[in-house]
């Protein structure tokens, strides 16, 4: 069987590869993913996808921390860029159940973050007015927002498949039957209820080394 990957953003930005490829920048990271992607690609005959809008969620990325166009074009012509199948690819009724019970959960617990981070401000704003203190008070609302956002957001976001990026990567996954690269645990979690196989990135990279270096006796 051929080997099918699919590349999640975070497959390619996630930091630890700096140290997997043993180089301090993105750019570094990049360059050197794209040249084992394609020597993978000769040696091994690997396959490695991505979705159009995943794609530009990588380039954007790329050119908003410095990453060379020349690097860019290099790494993005070793994947083939291709819209998942979403009209025959079938996905189980109980999947979608899951998915709406937990986001009603989350909800109720973005909900609970919200009322306790209000309070906290309410308490903090009040004592800074008894003090006059008008400086004092604009940090402490600004620090609660901040903390908020913090909260809810992991409250309601960390852990789910919220973005329809996010979900056109594991019906491509699981539509061409290959192994999902991410180190995102929403995306992971849909794998596994819909039996799509995922690796982290660093894994991945060295993977892909050993593979190469069994085929070749080198890398």
């Amino acid at each position: 069987m051929p080997l099918v990957y699919v590349l999640d953003t975070s497959g390619v930005t996630d930091p630890r590869l700096r140290e997997v490829f043993n180089v301090k920048t993105l750019d570094g990271v990049v360059r050197e993913y794209a040249r084992l992607l394609i020597r993978a690609h000769i040696v091994l005959q690997a396959e490695f996808y991505t979705t159009p809008s995943t794609a530009m969620e990588m380039r954007a990325f790329m050119e908003r921390n410095g990453v060379g166009r020349d690097a860019i074009d290099m790494f993005m012509g070793a994947i083939v860029i291709r819209p998942p199948d979403l009209y025959t690819t079938h996905i189980p009724a109980i999947v979608m159940g899951d998915w709406i019970s937990d986001m009603l959960m989350r909800i109720t617990k973005g909900l609970r973050v919200a009322e306790e981070s209000l309070r906290r401000a309410a308490r903090k704003s009040y004592d800074a007015g008894t003090r006059r203190d008008r400086s004092g008070f604009e940090e402490a609302v600004a620090r609660e927002i901040h903390e908020l956002r913090q909260k809810y957001r992991e409250a309601t976001r960390k852990g789910v498949i919220d973005t329809s990026i996010d979900f056109d990567l594991v019906v491509l996954a699981k539509e061409l039957g290959g192994e999902l690269v991410t180190n995102d645990q929403g995306i992971m979690k849909l794998c596994d209820q819909l039996g799509v196989k995922y690796i982290e990135p660093p894994r991945f990279i060295n993977k892909l080394v050993i593979l190469i270096r069994t085929k070749t006796g080198r890398i």
